[in-house]
């Protein structure tokens, strides 16, 4: 557990709420995960040991409310795939927020507030233009200035599933080498590197770091439960590392009659036949009746299937939340599919250096925000701005919805064209 020396907490009491928030000091951490736990409802009792290790490495705040804990959030170091301008994505450093708790005695107290109101600040102070994170109740973060980046399928493919991909798709997937082998920490140099090579094929995607790939590859038999240890396919053309998919197995038996399911929760390919290659393997495993893992609505394994999506998958889920930290940053950062000359009104009550009117142009697909003092021809709110950030949402649906107001004609669809990304984000791995 650490915490920036640069990042800036108040120890002063919110206005209207008995709520401190500090740095979480080294020595707290064993009760900051029984506080986690209790939150969690914690029930795979993994050695302390190991739950020592899931404390996030960036930042830990905690809060205090009448002399106890009330509450605790914390950070991992990720990057996200943020769209090029170019069709492609390039990777960008963010703030993975993760930990978000608040003690069952102390809720409905501002203390959530109080936390996100310490962490999205000392975000921007070291330097992160990006906040991201899961959100386990969709109903809490929008009020904090973030949004739904990114939506996705859950996927389950019948064993001896046929993929209907192209015959030039098909032809470099059987020139890419599968194998499977049992996850292990030895595995996570070479496969994070290849993550971070794939993840620019398409934007949304979170990258951990090799430290957390490592402990993520390491079997912990009280974390698998029933299934086997985790195992890594991964995909490999010309000695190259093209992809891989953690997958573990759940095996039942109904009689005599063996099945069972195998999960996917981290895969990721530098193009479509490497996915090809992953998903003709995973659905062909021994023992394996449905293959799930989760996609956006446009991943070639669903457009390779007929019928989709009544036939394959679940309703959409939000995968990714985002939060623009520091708006001149961020649009410095995501590249423009298109020009763009346009002023732009931005509400933010939580982080007001993003507030106000700001004009924001675009050459040759590199952005620039400056205030400006001119009438503003479009408002949208910090938000919704993240939630077309990775190309999930468009500015005209927003508008037509009322979300987005158009002060000026032609503003809205100017902005859209220089966001816009010719496929939907990536499915976000957990963190």
């Amino acid at each position: 557990m650490s915490t920036p020396d640069d990042a800036p907490v108040t120890d002063a009491p919110v206005t209207g709420d008995p709520v401190t928030v500090r740095p979480a000091r080294p020595d707290e951490a064993p009760s900051l995960v029984d506080l986690d736990d209790l939150v969690w409802a914690e029930s795979e009792r993994l050695p302390r040991e190991v739950r020592l290790r899931s404390v996030p490495t960036r930042t830990v705040l905690v809060a205090t409310r009448e002399g106890e804990t009330a509450g605790v959030t914390g950070a991992w170091d990720v990057e996200v795939g943020v769209p090029d301008g170019r069709g492609r994505a390039r990777l960008v450093p963010a703030d993975g927020v993760t930990w978000v708790g608040v003690h069952p005695d102390h809720t409905r107290r501002g203390v959530l507030t109080a936390l996100i109101g310490s962490q999205l600040p000392a975000t921007r102070e070291a330097g992160r233009a990006l906040s991201v994170l899961k959100a386990s109740d969709s109903g809490i973060y929008g009020r904090f200035g973030y949004g739904t980046a990114s939506t996705v399928l859950r996927a389950s493919f019948a064993g001896g599933t046929t993929f209907a991909a192209p015959p030039e798709i098909q032809e470099l997937a059987d020139a890419t080498r599968t194998r499977l082998q049992t996850a292990g920490p030895d595995l996570a140099p070479r496969l994070h590197a290849a993550w971070r090579r794939a993840a620019t094929d398409r934007a949304g995607e979170v990258v951990r770091t090799e430290a957390d790939l490592t402990r993520n590859l390491t079997d912990v038999p009280e974390h698998r439960g029933d299934r086997e240890p985790n195992r890594v396919l991964v995909a490999t053309r010309d000695d190259e590392v093209v992809g891989f998919a953690v997958v573990r197995r759940t095996v039942t038996e109904e009689g005599s009659v063996l099945g069972g399911r195998a999960d996917v929760p981290i895969v990721t390919t530098a193009d479509a036949a490497a996915r090809l290659a992953l998903a003709q393997r995973l659905t062909r495993l021994d023992l394996v009746t449905r293959t799930d893992w989760w996609v956006p609505a446009d991943d070639p394994l669903v457009l390779w299937q007929p019928g989709w999506p009544r036939s394959l998958a679940d309703g959409v889920v939000d995968s990714l939340w985002l939060r623009l930290v520091d708006l001149p940053a961020a649009v410095a950062l995501r590249g423009t599919a298109a020009d763009l000359d346009v002023v732009v009104e931005v509400p933010d009550p939580v982080l007001p250096e993003n507030a106000g009117t700001w004009r924001w142009t675009a050459r040759s697909g590199e952005g620039r925000l400056e205030r400006s003092g001119e009438q503003a021809q479009l408002s949208v709110d910090v938000g919704d701005l993240a939630s077309v950030w990775l190309g999930g949402r468009s500015l005209g649906a927003l508008a037509v919805a009322g979300r987005v107001r158009e002060h000026a004609p032609g503003a809205v669809a100017r902005l859209d064209a220089a966001l816009r990304t010719p496929v939907l984000p990536a499915q976000s791995v957990d963190f």
